[in-house]
């Protein structure tokens, strides 16, 4: 590894997905290093972060947001912060990076990397939030500029002034991709070379390298496809001017092989291997020659403020906004079009990130209903239930509640339940498990009073009990629907939800079982537990119900709970 200005010089790499994963960790091929996005992996202690783990101990690891939020005029979230400064002293990742933008304000979140004003209020209200980042984590970190598709009119400064002064004055460095270069270029009309010689050197840390979608009247920065020819010729020029500089391949959408995405890795260690390895002095010093001392504007009279111009934004392309009913007050004009017709850009992202979110984590809803009727409803619900959440995985808490009443559950009335059921091993899925109990806890346990004994069990481990057969449609969730049988009428079941390893279980448990399972997880003691199957008309299993429960590795611990009446005498 060699290191040029505190940022390593380590090649060409790929994006850590999940399609990938299999690939990886078997057959570890030949690649310089991996990019994981951070918030796959943050709010999860399941098989995700396990699996980044296995890839940390054999390449090096970028860590890259997409959530941080760096240009919101919100508080920077502390659940968020607390997350990923555990993540990153768990991973050690070789550069830790996110995006110079925005994802929402005043608590709502609309998943996308919108775009902030070039003016000074911005770079002052950055470079606070920067700082807070990088003393929390104890290092500095890379900001990305963003690919956009509308322009303020009381910005002051160009692009590629306003991301450099940021990095100057906060202390991080560049995360610089190409693709958004060329994106912008094409969407803003500027020239994309001007933008690379007038950004310092010195400052440049990493460079993403993407495919894009032309849509006619403008680019639309997709990651679906290989890189085309002009952001080659840039990376080209980008080498040239900063030498040798960490370089990812990013393919996210209609993701190919890991075999062609090598390629593609390999085609830019081509260009990166015929550029010079320069030093931090002579980037500097070719710097000076060509950058232009930033110099601060005040802004335009009747500008708005940081703030109002995000809910401005915010207003009109969230969910149910009329983009073409607002007033251009604050957006040049894009290509000969209204600024205005390009928020339609990021109203659709919004409801294609949410029907995404959602087709991950309710996979049964969605083959039952069928893709468009799916869609339809995700794309209510993404109306009805506004974003609040950063991690897009959790986006679908509410779709439960959303289905009760809704029109398909007149004719299929098991589908409130049956996603209730799917959230629950969604959150098995990311559960943060930990040790079994041992068997010396259990029967030191076994001792106690079951008046007084409480367990324990593992964070994942989750009852639902419905009147519908949900077990059975959940796991007939790849099963074609021509092919499908499962009777629904006077067929209730119990389910007990838990996570073996990296996969997640769901099981059908005897309605007593889950009772007293249900009443344990509420913290109940044994014997309160026990009271709820006082009117069974038969002698249950109970220490085979237990002992199952034990070898599954579902009980982490006991304790004696001190009755009520007892406690308030002491």
């Amino acid at each position: 590894m060699t290191e040029l200005g505190g940022w390593p010089r380590l090649g060409c790499g790929v994006g850590l997905r999940s399609t990938h994963y299999d690939t990886v960790l078997s057959e570890h091929p030949r690649m310089d290093w991996f990019e994981a996005i951070t918030e796959n992996f943050m709010d999860s202690g399941g098989r995700p972060v396990r699996i980044l783990e296995e890839v940390r101990r054999r390449y090096p690891v970028a860590l890259h947001g997409v959530s941080l939020s760096i240009g919101s005029a919100d508080p920077l979230h502390p659940r968020y912060l607390s997350r990923l400064r555990e993540l990153v002293d768990r991973i050690e990742p070789f550069v830790v990076s996110d995006h110079l933008c925005w994802c929402g304000v005043d608590g709502d979140s609309l998943h996308d990397l919108l775009p902030l004003p070039f003016t000074e209020e911005a770079i002052e209200h950055v470079v606070r939030r920067v700082g807070q980042v990088q003393e929390l984590l104890g290092r500095p970190i890379l900001i990305e500029n963003v690919s956009s598709y509308v322009t303020y009119r009381h910005s002051t400064v160009p692009e590629w002034e306003f991301l450099a002064e940021t990095a100057r004055r906060s202390g991080c460095g560049i995360l610089l991709d190409l693709n958004n270069v060329y994106v912008n270029s094409v969407n803003h009309g500027f020239d994309p070379s001007e933008y690379l010689r007038r950004l310092p050197g010195e400052l440049v840390g990493q460079f993403h390298l993407a495919g894009h979608t032309n849509m006619g009247r403008y680019l639309f920065d997709t990651h679906g496809g290989e890189v085309i020819d002009p952001v080659w010729r840039l990376y080209e020029q980008a080498l040239e001017l900063y030498g040798k500089v960490s370089t990812l391949i990013e393919w996210d959408d209609r993701i190919p092989s890991f075999e062609r995405l090598a390629e593609e890795a390999r085609k830019a260690r081509e260009y990166y291997e015929r550029a010079e390895l320069k030093s931090p002095d002579r980037l500097a010093s070719e710097s000076a020659g060509r950058v232009t001392p930033y110099v601060v504007r005040t802004a335009p009279a009747g500008a708005p403020a940081l703030v109002e111009t995000q809910r401005w934004l915010k207003t009109h392309i969230k969910p149910g906004a009329r983009p073409e009913d607002a007033a251009a007050v604050c957006l040049n004009p894009q290509g000969g079009d209204p600024g205005v017709e390009r928020l339609a850009v990021y109203a659709g992202g919004y409801f294609a990130r949410v029907h995404e979110a959602l087709a991950e984590v309710y996979e049964s809803v969605r083959h039952l209903l069928g893709e468009a009727a799916f869609r339809e409803l995700a794309d209510a619900y993404a109306v009805a239930h506004p974003s609040r959440e950063y991690n897009l995985t959790y986006v679908g808490r509410q779709l439960p509640q959303f289905l009760e009443g809704h029109p398909h559950t007149e004719r299929l009335g098991f589908l409130p339940d049956l996603a209730a059921l799917e959230w629950r091993v969604t959150e098995a899925f990311h559960a943060y498990d930990g040790p079994a109990a041992t068997a010396e806890v259990l029967s030191a346990a076994a001792e106690l009073d079951p008046e007084r004994l409480t367990l324990e069990f593992q964070p994942s481990v989750q009852v639902f009990a419905s009147m519908w057969p949900v077990v059975d449609l959940w796991q007939a969730r790849r099963t074609p629907l021509d092919k499908l049988d499962i009777a629904l009428e006077g067929r209730p079941q119990c389910a007990l939800v838990y996570r073996r390893g990296s996969e997640v279980v769901c099981e059908v448990i005897a309605k007593e079982a889950f009772l007293i399972l249900e009443a344990l997880l509420s913290g109940a003691t044994l014997g309160r537990a026990l009271e709820r199957l006082s009117d069974a008309d038969e002698e249950l299993p109970l220490g085979p119900w237990f002992a199952d429960w034990s070898a599954k590795g579902l009980l982490t611990g006991a304790g004696s709970a001190v009755p009520v009446g007892e406690a308030v005498e002491r």
